[in-house]
C-alpha cells in the first residue's frame, strides 16, 4: 500500500471501526483481537487497511509479531478513546433518562393547580424518581400556554380548551363543580339536607358527584364571589346562573380560586369551588358544599408539545398525575 502519496483526508467513516483498531492495540496481536471481536482475521485486517488508506499512513508497525501503533496510530487511538468515552456517557445518560435515574421536568400550573394538585403529584413522583429534577412555574392559563409554546416549560396541568392542535392532551380527571356556602348563611338552614361538609369530601365518606343537584335559585338572596371572565370557573358559574334564570348579586370578582374560597369562608358570601380542593386539604371552616344544576364538571388535562420522540419523563409524570388525582381523596 502506497502511503507516501499526498491526499485529502476525510473524516467520513474514519472512526467507524475504531473498536476493531482499539482491540488490536490492546491485544497487540491480530489473531487474538479477531477472536475477541468474533470476526475473521482477514476481515479485521481489511478493516484496518481501509482506515489506513483513508488516513494515508499506517496505524501499526508490522515488522514484529506484536502490533505496535505508529505515531499517527497513537494519535488515532487517543481520539478513538475520547469518542468511545463520549458515546459511553451518552448511552448511560439515555439509559438513566429511560429509567428516570436522572433528568429534569419543568411543570406549569395555575395558582389553583399549584396550591391543591401539584404538591400531591410532585411528592408522589419524586418518591419514586428521586433523580429527576422538578421545577414548577405558576402563571395564568394564557401565560402557561405561551410558556409551553416558547419551550420555557415541558408540561401544563390545567383545565382549559383541549382543542389546541399545537399540543397533545391527556385527560387526568373530571372535577365536580360545587357551591361553597358558609353555614352562617341563611340559605344553609333550608338546604342543609342536600349538602356535604369539607370533612366528608376529604375523608371520602361522600362523593361530590353523588350529591343531589340543587337549583341555584335557592341561593338567590346570597352574595356571590366570582372569578373574572376568561377563567373556566367563570364559564361554569354563568352556565349555572343561566340554568336557573337569575342574575346574581356579586360582591367580588377575583383572579384566584383559592382567594375566592378563603374570602367566602370568612364572611357571608358564597362561591364556586371544585371537589378536588377538599380532597387534598382538610378545611376547618364550617362550609356546606352543594352540587349545582348547570354547573357540571370540568376536566383536568396534562398538556405538552407532541415531540418526535415523546419524553419518557413526561409520560411517567402524566401517568403518575392521573393515578394520584383519580385516587383522591387519600388523606
Amino acid at each position: 500500500m502506497d502511503f507516501g502519496k499526498p491526499m485529502k483526508v476525510s473524516l467520513d467513516g474514519m472512526f467507524e471501526k475504531k473498536e476493531y483498531i482499539y482491540t488490536v492495540y490492546k491485544e497487540k496481536n491480530l489473531t487474538t483481537a479477531a477472536e475477541k471481536l468474533f470476526v475473521t482475521q482477514p476481515c479485521l485486517s481489511a478493516a484496518i487497511k481501509h482506515v489506513e488508506k483513508m488516513i494515508g499512513m499506517p496505524l501499526f508497525e508490522r515488522r514484529t509479531r506484536d502490533w505496535t501503533p505508529t505515531k499517527i496510530g497513537y494519535e488515532y487511538l487517543a481520539c478513538a478513546e475520547k469518542i468511545m468515552e463520549i458515546e459511553r456517557r451518552f448511552v448511560e445518560n439515555i439509559e438513566n433518562i429511560h429509567t428516570l435515574k436522572s433528568g429534569s421536568l419543568r411543570i406549569g400550573g395555575t395558582n389553583y393547580v399549584c396550591s391543591y394538585i401539584l404538591p400531591v403529584i410532585a411528592n408522589t413522583f419524586s418518591q419514586e424518581y428521586a433523580g429527576v429534577d422538578i421545577s414548577i412555574s405558576e402563571a395564568s392559563s394564557m401565560e402557561l400556554v405561551k410558556m409551553l409554546r416558547d419551550d420555557r416549560i415541558d408540561i401544563i396541568i390545567d383545565s382549559y380548551d383541549s382543542t389546541d392542535a399545537h399540543f397533545a392532551f391527556t385527560e387526568l380527571a373530571a372535577e365536580t363543580i360545587l357551591l361553597a356556602v358558609p353555614m352562617t348563611c341563611s340559605s344553609y338552614q333550608s338546604t342543609k339536607d342536600c349538602c356535604a361538609d369539607a370533612a366528608e369530601i376529604y375523608h371520602g365518606t361522600v362523593v361530590a358527584s353523588d350529591l343531589p343537584e340543587m337549583d341555584l335559585a335557592r341561593f338567590s338572596d346570597e352574595k356571590f364571589i366570582l372569578l373574572k371572565r376568561g377563567n373556566s370557573m367563570y364559564k361554569h358559574a354563568m352556565a349555572a346562573f343561566d340554568a336557573c334564570g337569575f342574575i346574581p348579586q356579586i360582591s367580588y370578582q377575583l383572579d384566584q380560586l383559592s382567594t375566592s374560597f378563603r374570602l367566602a369562608a370568612s364572611g357571608n358570601s358564597i362561591c364556586f369551588v371544585t371537589d378536588t380542593m377538599f380532597k387534598t386539604h382538610l378545611y376547618k371552616e364550617d362550609i356546606a358544599l352543594y352540587r349545582i344544576k348547570g354547573a357540571g364538571t370540568r376536566t383536568l388535562y396534562a398538556s405538552h408539545k407532541p415531540p418526535e420522540y415523546p419524553s419518557h419523563i413526561i409520560k411517567k409524570f402524566t401517568e403518575t398525575a392521573r393515578q394520584v388525582i383519580q385516587q383522591l381523596p387519600c388523606p
